[in-house]
């Protein structure tokens, strides 16, 4: 280490000072020490050729990587009123390719759909049937066209590809930690074949249609929901009474279809009710109620379930059966109970090739699955938002805030302690016999090198959260992707094993901002703020008394033409390493250019166990890395930014 100032003056914390312009004023104080500017803070696109499937807001971000912190911090302001429309719009906008100039909302949207098929009506409440008329008419006049457009380019045996050979690049199979290293080569061999075909018809895709139409329907059933129960509370409604007051049936079947009684439809009143099987749509007013439910990929439709109070139990027998969008949509509202939901693969807020919404308004729930759970969107858009609880997230790959190509996942937490884990299922084979991939919690990933990939955020607005993983996880990224973690407030901990923690790889963003609390920061390497191979990593706790734990390559660490960057602006803070060669500010030095690792703690008495120490500036012996332990005076002309 040589140190470039053995002390500075400590001078009065900055208050009131806005975080983005202290943060900014600190690093670049930083990288002008290391003869740094912040034209140097940005990655060329002409190391690879641009693919099809490439984000525009990806590209940008790659041009100008510490743009991160302004984009997840749009994305929180958007998700601060609790309102699905501009939340779901904002992460549509974002799911725009590079040059797209036009984007897939053109389908007709005409309304009562049951008056032009000259349906009956069976209940005699109006306030039922101006529900179910809508229901009826996304799930039958928006949906399938939605859909026929979004695959409008494919034959059927591509469609097929989808569901099949596709899926594979999606999931793992615990039999191969069993397996010799010349058979793991040979499905590896195998499923970069499958994705050299896919490239080849994928970009007729237009996954925005049923996309468009899904965050439609979300927000127009979500205002009526509300509406719904308003009406029946303000009336003292007696549910089970206005179920039993319907029409008389003729006599002779086949007369017509009546609204309501439509096949694969399930109504339920208040008391605790069983669905079992495949359903198009259920509604449930009330009681404890237990769904098994099914879905036939073959036969993709949408499916909307609605379920108003009770503490219900939710159970996939099958793939793509909760809460998932498979080339279609999928929506379930739940507003009341402490829930549990136990899905399989591709549930929980699932958009695969499609629009997948989980909303739970209320409760202290249990979501549990395995792969592609819980907000995560591959070709479509994956939405788990929660609203308040104290709620437990478990899953094995591809959950809690994953995007894949063309994809958008994203985990909301309003409320609440809550506990994330991911991993603990499917073994790192090729290089640990002891841990596990987790690829989830803020996670985005893309098939290197044929597709880009999508955009995966956990957005936790409240709460002493737990986050728990092995491998790839909490706001990380591999491959022209970003993932992303905002905690906005409440005591954390962050337990992972590598590549987590604010860390990219493979020309992709990774970024964890903790805004306020005591949190705690354990892990391995390759974390922290840790960028490698043309990739940028950051790791943001703005408040609070933190813990930092790591082994090697982290906490500020830029590799293979990388950059890692962390940045603690107040509280007292304590961080350790076990190598003090490539941490706390460190760049590597390798190939052509060399990398950036930049560290940055800007106010409290802090403790240091490695490069650092309170109070002092170094450098690592790096190409351009070192560190700044330093609280600032605010100079009159950033007061006037103010």
């Amino acid at each position: 280490m040589i140190l470039l100032s053995i002390f500075l003056a400590a001078s009065a914390t900055p208050q009131g000072m806005p975080d983005s312009i202290l943060e900014r004023k600190g690093l670049d104080e930083l990288m002008s020490l290391l003869n740094l500017r912040q034209s140097d803070f940005t990655f060329r696109d002409d190391y690879t050729q641009v693919d099809s499937f490439r984000l525009t807001t990806i590209a940008n971000l790659m041009r100008h990587p510490y743009g991160m912190i302004e984009f997840v911090e749009q994305y929180r302001d958007t998700c601060l009123g609790i309102r699905p429309e501009p939340i779901l719009n904002f992460a549509f906008d974002n799911l725009a390719l590079v040059g797209q100039t036009e984007r897939g909302r053109g389908i007709d949207r005409s309304e009562d759909s049951a008056k032009k098929a000259g349906m009956n009506l069976f209940y005699k409440s109006e306030e039922f049937n101006r529900l179910f008329k809508k229901v009826h008419h996304y799930l039958y006049d928006v949906f399938p066209p939605s859909a026929d457009s979004t695959f409008a380019g494919l034959a059927k045996k591509e469609k097929n590809f989808l569901l099949n050979e596709f899926k594979q690049l999606l999931t793992e199979d615990t039999a191969d930690e069993h397996r010799p290293v010349d058979q793991l080569d040979s499905i590896q061999k195998v499923e970069e074949e499958y994705t050299r075909q896919f490239v080849k018809f994928g970009t007729m895709i237009r996954k925005d249609f049923l996309v468009a139409a899904g965050i439609e329907a979300s927000v127009d059933l979500l205002r009526e929901i509300y509406l719904l129960n308003a009406e029946f509370e303000a009336a003292g409604t007696d549910i089970d009474k206005m179920l039993k007051d319907t029409v008389g049936l003729p006599s002779k079947p086949g007369i017509g279809e009546f609204l309501g009684r439509n096949k694969r439809w399930a109504i339920g009143g208040s008391g605790d009710n069983t669905y079992k099987g495949e359903y198009d749509f259920i509604i449930d007013f009330g009681g404890n109620d237990r769904y098994d439910l099914k879905y036939s990929p073959d036969s993709p439709h949408g499916t909307i379930i609605i379920d108003l109070a009770g503490s219900d139990i939710y159970n996939a027998m099958t793939d793509f059966a909760l809460a998932s969008g498979c080339m279609s949509a999928g929506l379930l509202f739940d507003m009341q109970g402490d829930d549990i939901y136990n899905g399989k693969d591709f549930s929980c807020g699932s958009g695969y090739f499609g629009f997948g919404l989980l909303f739970d308004a209320s409760g202290h729930d249990k979501y549990i699955g395995d792969t592609h759970i819980q907000g995560s969107g591959t070709f479509g858009m994956g939405i788990l938002i929660d609203e308040g609880g104290n709620d437990e997230y478990t899953g094995a790959l591809y959950a809690q805030g994953f995007g894949g190509p063309e994809g958008w996942g994203s985990v909301i937490d309003y409320s609440g302690n809550d506990v994330y884990i991911a991993g603990n299922k499917y073994k790192d084979v090729l290089r640990y016999a002891d841990h596990y991939l987790s690829l989830s919690q803020g996670f985005a990933f893309g098939f290197r090198p044929y597709m880009s990939g999508g955009i995966g955020m956990i957005f936790d607005m409240s709460g002493n959260d737990n986050y728990i993983s092995d491998i790839f996880a909490q706001g990380a990224s591999y491959w022209w992707s970003l993932g992303a973690i905002y905690d906005s407030s409440g005591n954390d901990q962050y337990m992972s094993f590598q590549y987590a923690q604010g860390t990219a790889t493979h020309m992709s963003l990774g970024i964890l901002v903790d805004q306020s609390g005591n949190d705690f920061y354990f892990g391995k390497g390759l974390m922290q703020g840790c960028g490698h191979d043309y990739s940028c990593g950051i790791i943001l706790d703005r408040n609070g008394d933190d813990f930092y734990r790591a082994y090697d390559l982290s906490q500020g660490a830029g590799s293979a033409n990388g950059f890692g960057i962390l940045i603690d602006d107040f509280g007292d803070d304590a961080y350790y390493v076990m190598r003090k060669n490539n941490t706390q500010g460190f760049g590597d030095p390798r190939r052509d250019f060399g990398s950036i690792g930049l560290f940055l703690d800007m106010a409290g008495v802090d403790k240091y166990d490695g490069n650092g120490g309170d109070n002092l500036i170094w450098q690592t012996p790096s190409k351009w890395g070192g560190g700044m332990d330093w609280e600032f005076t605010i100079p009159d002309s950033l007061k006037a930014e103010k």
